[in-house]
């Protein structure tokens, strides 16, 4: 009986070690279940989007926990597309939470993909747009195929504030030959102001060659005549590409001095004559007459002059030869800040017209746009 006994514990022993061995060799089949995974957050309607607001939370993304039907370690991707059927796509963020914050930042780089931009004056491109997420949650990563479970697509609408202009942006600066106040030469650069994307100066040009510049003292900032040829600018005649190293603007106008003006707005670039015609009866070649006007013209940067002969009376400033509506009074120029020869006065009449009170003769008369005055010699 004893020996019965032994022979069936040591039975039951090897049943036993055979059972550990078979436990240790377990495995288990993930099999998502119907149930599947989605967001369970609120989206919003529109995401504005700035670049001052980069760094902050856009979204957090929420969703349930994926249930593979076995205990096992589950990876979840959130996946960025600006395309619907997510042919191409990138993956925005991994975790084994069920939750990952998006900050503005990611969708701004979505805008741009999408050809967005805060521009208010690049219409084409426009400032709104729609991009897409879903998730992906799988096991097995490293071990064969992986099981997983893909969420239903989820569209944001962004928007990308456009700029309020504020009538300010960057200069712009001109060195060359044909810039003779310049040369080739960053101690004197010819400095283009801007307002509302569009860069003036007036500048004393002869035959020759130039560049603009983007940035003072950069030669690497240089934007020649095939760059605004590219970005689809109309260029004044009187500039051609001068065909040398480095394709510079060359000059082939009548030297002398202009009102130069970029306009990043139409895409031009042009040459104005800045100009004032004196008219009224203290002029004594031309009276209250268009016919035989006097033209100031600008003998250095903003500065205007003409040898004019004058007598006691009153006469104006205009803009436009032949236009009466371009008028520019005594009231104008002092409101303007300027400092006006004591030879003149507020003729107090209909127009408030410059009176000349000094000694009838020939003068030369001057305004300097730059310092704001007007001068007798």
């Amino acid at each position: 009986m004893k020996t019965i006994k032994t022979y069936m514990l040591a039975v039951l022993a090897l049943f036993f070690v055979a059972s550990c061995a078979e436990d240790d060799g377990l495995v288990f089949i993930a099999t998502p279940s119907e149930e599947g995974v989605a967001f369970q957050n609120s989206f919003a309607s529109n995401y504005l989007l700035s670049e001052e607001t980069a760094d902050n939370l856009a979204e957090r993304f929420v969703w349930n926990e994926a249930d593979f039907g076995a205990p096992v370690n589950v990876t979840y991707e959130l996946h960025g597309s600006i395309d619907p059927t997510f042919a191409t796509s990138e993956i925005v963020g991994s975790t084994a939470e069920t939750n990952i914050g998006v900050t503005v930042s990611v969708l701004l780089d979505m805008a741009e993909e999408l050809g967005l931009d805060d521009d208010p004056n690049t219409a084409d491109m426009g400032n709104t747009g729609q991009v897409y997420f879903r998730l992906r949650a799988f096991v097995g990563a490293g071990q064969g195929e992986p099981t997983e479970m893909i969420s239903e697509i989820e569209p944001l609408n962004i928007e990308v504030i456009e700029r309020q202009p504020d009538g300010t942006c960057a200069s712009i600066w001109a060195v060359g030959e044909a810039t003779e106040d310049a040369g080739w030469d960053w101690s004197s650069p010819i400095e283009f102001t801007c307002e509302n994307d569009v860069r003036s100066t007036h500048v004393s040009l002869i035959n020759g060659t130039f560049r603009f510049f983007s940035t003072e003292g950069d030669w690497a900032s240089g934007m020649n005549f095939p760059y605004y040829v590219s970005e689809g600018y109309t260029i004044d005649a009187n500039f051609e590409d001068a065909a040398d190293g480095d394709n510079n603007f060359r000059f082939i106008g009548t030297p002398g001095v202009y009102e130069l003006v970029v306009d990043d707005v139409n895409k031009t670039i042009t040459l104005n004559e800045s100009q004032y015609y004196l008219v009224g009866e203290a002029i004594v070649q031309t009276g209250w007459d268009w016919a035989n006007r006097p033209v100031m013209v600008e003998v250095d940067p903003y500065v205007y002059s003409v040898d004019v002969e004058l007598t006691n009376g009153a006469f104006r400033f205009f803009t436009v030869d032949t236009d009466w509506g371009s008028g520019l009074n005594y009231p104008y120029f002092v409101d303007e800040g300027y400092t006006i020869d004591a030879n003149f006065e507020n003729a107090e009449d209909g127009d408030s017209n410059f009176s000349f009170i000094g000694t009838p003769g020939t003068y030369t008369l001057t305004v300097d746009t730059a310092n704001k005055t007007i001068t007798l010699n």
